[in-house]
């Protein structure tokens, strides 16, 4: 059962992924565009009375993003290629934790198999392998 849970858990986290990787490909679609004409279709879709939320998946920004434009902030030089970076960090987090995921459940299903393990200890290897995760990416 545990199994089946890890494997629920990382097939959701790879469909997150694969969302913010059609994100980062939308960003870069729309690298050479002005960006004030990305603004004024923002700020169109606003006046028409969609919501941030629509508005931010509709064009591929991030909420917080939207925000700022529908207040007048303007983009700053370079802030552009700064989200791409954010994004690409998010994502290589985000693959890590599966990576985290299948591993543990490597270990309830491969290595271990079946051996009698108490939760404790399971909590230790655990917690032990994402330590050890956390130095391999720093």
């Amino acid at each position: 059962m545990a199994e089946r849970l890890l494997a629920q858990q990382a097939t959701t986290r790879l469909r997150r992924i694969e969302g913010q990787v059609r994100g980062i490909q939308r960003m870069l679609d729309r690298l050479d565009e002005p960006p004030e004409a990305l603004a004024g279709q923002v700020r169109a879709l606003l006046a028409e009375g969609t919501s941030q939320a629509q508005v931010a998946r509709t064009v591929g920004l991030s909420r917080q993003r939207v925000a700022d434009i529908a207040r007048g902030r303007e983009s700053v030089d370079g802030e552009r290629c700064h989200e791409l970076l954010t994004q690409i960090l998010a994502v290589r987090a985000a693959v890590e934790q599966v990576g985290l995921l299948i591993m543990e459940l490597h270990l309830e299903c491969c290595v271990l198999d079946g051996t009698a393990i108490d939760q404790r200890q399971m909590k230790e290897l655990q917690d032990s392998i994402r330590r050890w995760s956390r130095l391999g990416s720093a």
